[in-house]
């Protein structure tokens, strides 16, 4: 595929999980009909789309990117690995918070796929409102962080742009 065609499968797979949060968190009793274990059934999804999600930005880096290494290591500064681990492991401190605090059923909605999910004043919720999707974002972050110095053409609206998703999932959570 050339760079053309990567332009608009990458923001297509990176939507893809959004879709599916949204449509899960609009519509429950569809999602519910279709699975006998529904937030198994939404779990294994998700890491199907996040796995298409990496697949497509790692293709879409690799056609943006100069013809010269796919990730030239003399290129890397300290700063930015430094910012870029400190970035991950905030990232991932709250993603793996969220899941000890509210478990698998309540990171895959089952509040609203009928389970009962605890309501939590601890971390990660004391740190900011949405931690799972903050988490992600701080993930997501980390990458031109690293690569600042190589980053193609595009890194930082696509990091923008998934952003943005994260940003209209945690709105629809809050007010829908």
């Amino acid at each position: 595929m050339g760079l053309i065609s990567w332009n608009w499968l990458l923001p297509v797979a990176l939507s893809l999980p959004h879709l599916l949060y949204m449509f899960i968190w609009l519509k429950p009793s569809i999602w519910k009909k279709q699975f006998r274990r529904p937030v198994d059934a939404f779990a294994t999804t998700a890491l199907v789309l996040k796995v298409v999600q990496g697949a497509a930005f790692l293709g879409w880096y690799g056609h943006a990117r100069s013809p010269a290494a796919f990730l030239d290591w003399g290129q890397l500064h300290a700063g930015n690995v430094l910012l870029a681990l400190i970035l991950v492991g905030a990232g991932q401190a709250l993603n793996i918070g969220i899941f000890n605090a509210i478990g698998h059923v309540g990171v895959y909605y089952g509040t609203v796929l009928g389970h009962k999910v605890p309501w939590v004043h601890g971390f990660p919720f004391n740190v900011v409102s949405h931690p799972q999707y903050v988490g992600s974002v701080l993930t997501v972050w980390s990458v031109p962080a690293l690569l600042w110095q190589q980053r193609p053409g595009g890194l930082v609206p696509v990091s923008l742009f998934w952003t943005a998703l994260y940003a209209l999932t945690a709105v629809q959570e809050a007010y829908f």
